[in-house]
């Protein structure tokens, strides 16, 4: 019997009060009442920085869809995942198309969705060290794997360490200042897997200790902007509070020129969804993020959330292209990047 179809189980209790110690206090809001995280699977994985299961051979599948693409298909008994192509056209059809390259993930586990860095110390701070998404992502055995939120690259001007580095139940670094520039929105994961978002998070956001609504936190990220909230595509973030050239508070994604894009979502739970968009290549138009937010509504998302595009954006997966790289149209396999977040397989 595969575990991941409509369980839903939990990670294992974290470490709340080493984190509170290591929390800086002017970051975390008053103590809440924290939900109690039941017993774990004989499944689950550590969490930890270890790599997942290797995938078995036997897991693996491809097909072919209507228009004669590949679907590539990962499934054992913890894990289906689901990698095709397909395409926006925008709502008239005669908008011109982009290529969207599209990984469905269903796991059994929240100990399943895992990330990790180019440093041997999971430092994703400090960190000079970089290197390909899919060389690290071979390394640890992912299913699935999408570049991270480079917090590392604190020497590019648009992101330059704002927000908050929390990974798999550990607190790396809090940058959550009033007087800072820009204010990152912020993805939750917390230790049922399901996503949240802060926008243009601020001291005073985050519960104590690390929690979010009464939930233990498994990790946050600090990227953006959120994109699909409980299910709404959001627009706002051109807003005269949030668009630099407007004189607002957060980085400069570009939002209303055509580019080529990534995100990570939630569809339910512990299902999930990400979407990687071609630039202006081979035909290509790109997309810009309200497009980009209507087209992730199309797949029913409820959740999701904007990562680092561009040639940064890669989406792995075994097997695909010559490398693992499924979107093709950039940069053979992207530039050199920090960190990524991926899904594993818990079948030993």
């Amino acid at each position: 019997m595969k575990h991941f179809k409509g369980n839903r189980l939990p990670v294992r209790l974290l470490a709340a009060l080493l984190a509170l110690l290591l929390f800086p206090a002017a970051v975390l809001a008053d103590s809440v009442e924290v939900e109690e995280v039941p017993d774990l699977p004989d499944y689950a994985l550590p969490m930890d920085f270890t790599p997942g299961p290797a995938p078995k051979k036997a897991g693996f599948s491809q097909s072919k869809d209507a228009n004669g693409n590949i679907v590539y298909t990962y499934e054992d008994s913890t894990i289906r995942a689901t990698v095709y192509t397909d395409i926006y056209k925008g709502p008239d059809g005669n908008w011109g198309y982009t290529d969207i390259w599209v990984a469905d993930i269903q796991i059994s586990d929240p100990s399943q969705l895992r990330t990790a860095s180019f440093d041997d110390s999971f430092d994703f701070v400090s960190t000079k060290r970089a290197g390909k998404i899919v060389n690290l992502a071979k390394r640890l055995n992912a299913v699935v794997a999408v570049n991270g939120d480079s917090w590392g690259a604190n020497g590019r001007s648009e992101k330059n360490g704002f927000g908050v580095v929390f990974r798999q139940g550990n607190l790396i670094k809090s940058n959550l200042d009033e007087k800072e520039k820009y204010k990152m929105d912020l993805l939750i994961v917390d230790a049922w897997g399901d996503f949240h978002g802060i926008h243009a998070a601020k001291p005073g956001d985050l519960d104590d200790p690390y929690t979010f609504e009464g939930k233990k936190v498994m990790d946050i990220f600090s990227f953006g902007p959120i994109l699909v909230e409980n299910g709404e595509a959001i627009y706002d973030y051109q807003g005269t509070d949030r668009e630099p050239s407007l004189g607002g508070s957060w980085m400069d994604m570009r939002a209303l020129k055509d580019a080529q894009r990534i995100a990570i979502c939630q569809v339910g739970p512990l299902h999930y969804l990400i979407a990687a968009s071609a630039g202006a290549i081979g035909g290509n138009r790109g997309l810009n993020l309200p497009e980009f937010a209507d087209y992730l509504v199309s797949r029913n998302v409820q959740f999701a959330y904007n990562l680092d595009g561009g040639v940064s954006s890669v989406l792995y997966f075994p097997g695909a292209g010559s490398n693992g790289k499924v979107n093709l149209k950039s940069r053979a396999q992207g530039r050199d990047l920090w960190d990524l977040i991926y899904f594993a397989t818990a079948e030993k």
